[in-house]
C-alpha cells in the first residue's frame, strides 16, 4: 500500500490467549508485542498525516500495546465500549465484577492541526485575509474605539494577526466602508464584501480538508454504550451500530478505511454503507469470503441517504 494514502485505520487484533484460535499462536506475550509493533509501524507508515488510528485491546493487556503505540502516534482518547450485561458477582478473581467493557485507543498522526485548536485558532491561517484587514485599518489612521463606535465591541477581533482573529460580520464592514469618516470616494476597504467572503470561504474550505476529520453529531463520549449483537460468524466481531459510529465521526465520505484484521468485515461493510472506499486483510478464507459478502451488499445495493 502506498505511504499515507489510509485516512482511517480500525485495528481490531488478537488480544493475545483471550478468544479465538488466533489468539493462542505465540509461544510468549514478548513474541505477540513484538507482532504489535511490526503492525505499528506498518499503521505509521499508511496513515495519512491527518489520519485517525482506533486500536481495540483487552483491559488487562491493552497497556502493553499502548507503550508500543506511544512511540508512534499521538494518543488523544481512551474510549471504552460498555456492553450491557449483567455483572458477574462471583467472580473468582477476587475483584471487582466486570460488567462487560473493551478498550479503544485513538491515536493521531504525528502532524495534527487539531493540536493548534480550530481553524479560525490557528495563527498561520488566514494570513492574506488578515494583512489586508490590517493593512486598511491603519491607512485611516483612525484608533480602535472609533471602529468599536460604528460596529460592535467584538471588532477588535478582525484586525488581530493572532488566534484572536475573525471574520468581519457583513454589517461591521459595510459600517466601516460607508462611515463619514472615510476618504470620498473611500480609499479603505476597498475589497467589496462578498468579495472578501468568498476568499475567506475558499481558504477555510481547504483548511478543514487538511484537519483530521471529526464530526461529533452524534454526542459520543469515551463511554461508547452500544448493544452487543449476537452473532456465531466470528468470535470477537464489533457491532455495526459502534463501527459506523466511529466511521462516520473519524472519516469523510470516499475516504480510505483500513481494516487490517477484517475478520468478519464489520469495518469493511460499514465502510461500504457510508459512502467510504475500505481495504481489509484477513487470513482466515472463510472469513476473508464473509467480509467480501457483506460489504458486497452495500457496494452492490447503495443506499439513497
Amino acid at each position: 500500500m502506498p505511504d499515507k494514502s489510509v485516512q482511517l485505520i480500525i485495528a481490531d487484533p488478537p488480544y493475545f490467549e483471550v478468544k479465538g484460535d488466533f489468539d493462542f499462536i505465540w509461544k510468549s506475550f514478548d513474541d505477540y508485542l513484538a507482532d504489535v509493533e511490526k503492525w505499528a509501524i506498518e499503521c505509521k507508515r499508511v496513515l495519512a498525516d491527518n489520519g485517525t488510528l482506533f486500536w481495540w485491546g483487552m483491559d488487562r493487556k491493552i497497556a502493553y500495546s499502548q507503550i508500543i503505540l506511544d512511540k508512534y502516534f499521538n494518543l488523544i482518547g481512551t474510549p471504552v465500549w460498555e456492553k450491557p450485561s449483567i455483572a458477574n458477582e462471583w467472580d473468582t478473581r477476587r475483584t471487582f465484577p466486570e460488567r462487560g467493557q473493551e478498550r479503544l485507543l485513538m491515536y493521531s498522526n504525528d502532524f495534527d492541526i487539531n493540536a493548534l485548536g480550530d481553524v479560525y485558532d490557528n495563527p498561520n491561517n488566514f494570513t492574506e485575509i488578515k494583512q489586508y484587514l490590517r493593512n486598511e485599518k491603519q491607512k485611516t489612521g483612525l484608533k480602535s474605539n472609533w471602529f468599536v463606535s460604528v460596529s460592535s465591541t467584538y471588532c477588535s477581533h478582525y484586525f488581530a494577526l493572532t488566534s484572536q482573529w475573525a471574520f468581519p460580520t457583513e454589517k461591521d464592514y459595510m459600517a466601516f466602508q460607508q462611515s463619514g469618516f472615510f476618504k470620498k470616494p473611500y480609499e479603505e476597504l476597498r475589497k467589496e464584501y462578498e468579495e472578501l467572503r468568498k476568499e475567506y470561504e475558499e481558504l477555510r474550505k481547504e483548511y478543514e480538508e487538511l484537519r483530521r476529520p471529526f464530526d461529533n453529531s452524534m454526542k459520543l463520549t469515551d463511554v461508547l454504550r452500544f448493544s452487543r449483537e449476537h452473532s456465531p460468524i466470528h468470535p470477537t466481531q464489533k457491532p455495526e451500530t459502534l463501527t459506523r459510529a466511529l466511521i462516520l465521526t473519524c472519516s469523510r465520505p470516499n475516504d480510505l478505511v483500513l481494516a487490517p484484521f477484517a475478520g468478519s468485515g464489520t469495518e469493511c461493510a460499514m465502510a461500504a454503507k457510508e459512502g467510504r472506499n475500505f481495504i481489509g486483510f484477513e487470513i482466515t478464507e472463510r472469513h476473508a469470503v464473509m467480509a467480501q459478502n457483506r460489504a458486497n451488499v452495500f457496494i452492490n445495493n447503495p443506499t439513497l441517504f
